[in-house]
């Protein structure tokens, strides 16, 4: 009896072994089908695919390029002018991202954020100089090609390398494992969600080309107005000068005269008697 249940407590520990040997196997085992090896060599595989990856082939892409403008433009009639761009915007399917009006006391203006589809950019720009004199342009483009397939091919392994990792997570029972590959998922995860970042702020970029427009005048009947006001701020000052002028003499300068006139007769009076004496 005794040598019975030695025997079945042999078969017990050798077929517990042969389980965690097999589950272990499973988990080493290298994700492109090399040799098992010690450890968990898939997920430091998984991480290094992860750590070395640089970018992949690519073929021709849709063509991403960062478009802005900025428009100055004189016009005899703002609000009209204001009015015909935002006919122009509508026309080619635009949108107004912002805009306001000033008026000051010689001149008003108003100024006019744009948002245009990248293939009506250069139209829109032409047909710009149709409500009033354009009298400075400013055109600069920044082309983010590479760099956007190059992110979007970095996310797109990133994510099937996290989709491994939550494959292998399945197949762990030490907690060892588990926190191994657990560290690894965030990791990654932290990886994606800045290159999702970047890829929205690219597309914001690029789906539309931006325009900012100017268009201002100077106000002819006002500067006139102006002109005769100033004229006559300034004839009034002179006059001032002028009476104060006066003033000083009459109350300076006349009786300084008078006085250098009385010593003069009196010294030629003392002349005349000294002379009359001899």
């Amino acid at each position: 009896m005794k040598k019975l249940l030695l025997f079945l407590s042999v078969c017990l520990i050798v077929l517990t072994g042969c389980k965690e040997g097999y589950l272990s196997k499973e988990l080493n085992e290298n994700y492109k089908g090399k040799a098992p090896s010690a450890g968990l060599d898939k997920t430091e595989a998984l991480a290094g695919e992860f750590d070395a990856y640089y970018g992949e082939e690519k073929a021709d892409f849709e063509e991403k390029v960062i478009r802005t403008a900025y428009v100055t433009i004189m016009s005899g009639k703002v609000n009209e002018s204001y009015d015909k761009t935002l006919s122009l915007v509508k026309k080619y399917k635009g949108m107004i991202v912002n805009s306001s009006t000033s008026k000051y006391e010689e001149s008003e203006e108003a100024i006019i954020e744009i948002k245009i589809p990248p293939k009506h950019f250069l139209t829109l720009l032409d047909e710009l100089k149709t409500i009033g004199k354009v009298e400075s342009k400013n055109i600069s483009e920044e082309d983010v090609t590479e760099e956007y397939y190059d992110i979007e091919a970095r996310l797109n392994n990133a994510r099937k390398v996290q989709e491994r990792f939550f494959d292998l997570l399945k197949k762990a029972y030490r907690v060892e494992d588990v926190l191994k590959v657990e560290r690894e998922i965030e990791r990654v995860g932290e990886k994606i969600e800045t290159l999702e970042g970047r890829i929205r702020y690219l597309d914001s970029k690029t789906d539309y080309a931006r325009i900012t427009v100017t268009i201002y005048n100077k106000r002819v009947g006002i500067i006139k107005k102006s002109g005769i006001k100033n004229g006559f701020i300034k004839s009034f000052q002179i006059a001032i000068h002028f009476f104060f002028g006066i003033i000083y003499f009459i109350i300076i300068i006349i009786p300084l005269i008078i006085l250098i006139i009385v010593i003069w007769i009196i010294i030629a009076l003392i002349i005349r008697r000294r002379r009359r004496r001899r």
